[in-house]
């Protein structure tokens, strides 16, 4: 079975809810043919209306085409990965039509990681770049550069503002956890079925162990955990019931006296012992291994009582 945790769809969903009060003048690409014959690149593409501003300060550098890309937690974000995206976006340049269809200046390059790339940055600082901290986990690279680049540390981005890619973490903390589940609350019905429950089901895959404990401390409390634990919940309650009921069996054998229906029919008369283990659910092999019968006895036993 495949438990890798299947980071890109849960990060465009966060993207577009970062940009979402913009929406009416992006479009966004998963995939983009550089050339008639098929060459994609792996990035994601926002085009963007020209004159028109980013309310979002992730998307404060933009300009008309912006390429976007983004490394899950586990992945390297080092000095190969700036030559692709440059490489990516001179490809995307030349892709148009016509003869310098697509300006330079108007394309852009967002690079995206949990945690600062710090060898990339050295690197880039070592070149002669600058790597400016503009705002909280969004910094600038400028210098002799071929396009506007910026590197986002999601990690660092303040949560009041960008929940949704902060909440891209696989060490999550409480707090923010609790932030993105009553974001994703607040979300009409098509909202979140399209992004919000594509970033729950990510985040939520990535922190199981810790949210695992924060359930079980009952610590947070919303409509959308309540549906998350309700298969849990369901699953313990029936688990306790079967419990419930093989103890109040193996009570009733060692004190000789039984409840219920099983008072009377099943004192001192094996088949009625199977018949009640076989009622409350125990498995013939289970049943047989308990009374040292072969498991042919045990389901031949059953079979007559429900004829």
């Amino acid at each position: 079975m495949n438990n890798k945790i299947q980071w890109h769809p849960g990060f465009t969903a966060a993207i577009q809810m970062e940009l979402k009060h913009n929406w009416h003048h992006l479009t966004f690409e998963e995939e983009h043919n550089l050339s008639k014959k098929p060459l994609q690149i792996d990035l994601l593409v926002i085009k963007k209306k020209q004159d028109v501003a980013i309310e979002n300060k992730i998307g404060t550098m933009f300009q008309r085409y912006n390429l976007i890309e983004y490394k899950s937690p586990n992945d390297e974000m080092g000095i190969d990965v700036f030559y692709k995206v440059i490489a990516y976006a001179c490809l995307y340049k030349v892709s148009a039509d016509t003869e310098n269809n697509y300006k330079a200046e108007d394309i852009t390059i967002t690079l995206i990681r949990q945690r600062y790339p710090r060898t990339l940055v050295n690197y880039l600082k070592q070149q002669g770049y600058t790597v400016e901290k503009r705002f909280p986990g969004i910094y600038y690279i400028t210098g002799n550069i071929l396009f506007a680049m910026q590197i986002i540390v999601s990690k660092q981005l303040e949560s009041n503002e960008h929940i949704w890619l902060h909440s891209l973490q696989n060490n999550i903390s409480q707090e923010d956890y609790q932030q993105l589940l009553l974001h994703v609350d607040t979300l009409d019905a098509k909202e979140k079925e399209t992004y919000g429950e594509a970033i729950l089901e990510v985040v939520s895959k990535a922190n199981t162990k810790q949210i695992e404990k924060w359930k079980e401390e009952s610590s947070m409390t919303c409509p959308t955990l309540e549906r998350i634990m309700e298969p849990e919940l369901e699953a313990k309650r029936l688990e306790g019931e079967r419990a419930g009921r093989l103890q109040g069996l193996l009570e009733g054998e060692r004190t000789g006296r039984l409840q219920g229906r099983l008072e009377g029919r099943l004192e001192g008369r094996l088949e009625g012992k199977i018949l009640a283990y076989a009622e409350i659910g125990l498995s013939v092999a289970e049943i047989a291994a308990k009374y040292s019968l072969s498991e042919e006895e045990v389901a031949d036993i059953i079979l007559r009582n429900e004829e």
